[in-house]
């Protein structure tokens, strides 16, 4: 093989992997409470990462009706508890993930609902602008897809 044709050759795998990492093929990218106004393109996998205790009855749920499907679809979700130090009450701190594709061009909101031991709220006048706390609250994503 020709001294040339190495070194494209050894070019070659390096750039296909920043290519392709730019595409959203080696995982979704993802998105905190803090993050309320969302960009991504069709296509892609997003995640949203939000703070919660499952041990503790504390966690999240897409409000009705949920964003537009013909822009963006949810696929999935999981729960981390991380068990903290656990204490006397056996709590600790996690995470709730949603993971939601991209599906075509336009704007939607995602309204999550936080919730503490089932007490969910019930009408639009509690938005939460901050990190839960034990008050149930909404969280509001707007999401634009290019």
């Amino acid at each position: 093989m020709k001294p040339s044709h190495r070194l494209s050759t050894a070019l070659a795998l390096p750039l296909t992997v920043v290519m392709l990492s730019g595409c959203g093929i080696f995982g979704s990218e993802t998105f905190g409470a803090e993050d309320r106004s969302i960009e991504v393109d069709a296509g892609d996998v997003f995640e949203l990462t939000l703070p919660a205790n499952p041990s503790m009855g504390q966690d999240w749920s897409i409000v009705r009706p949920g964003p537009d499907r013909a822009t963006v679809r949810q696929e999935g979700g999981r729960k981390d508890d991380f068990g903290g130090d656990g204490g006397a009450d056996g709590g600790g701190d996690g995470t709730q993930t949603f993971t939601f594709q991209a599906v075509a061009a336009g704007t939607t909101k995602i309204k999550m609902s936080y919730c503490v031991l089932g007490d969910c709220p019930d009408g639009d006048d509690r938005t939460a602008t901050g990190s839960p706390g034990n008050d149930p609250a909404y969280f509001i994503y707007t999401v634009t897809v290019r």
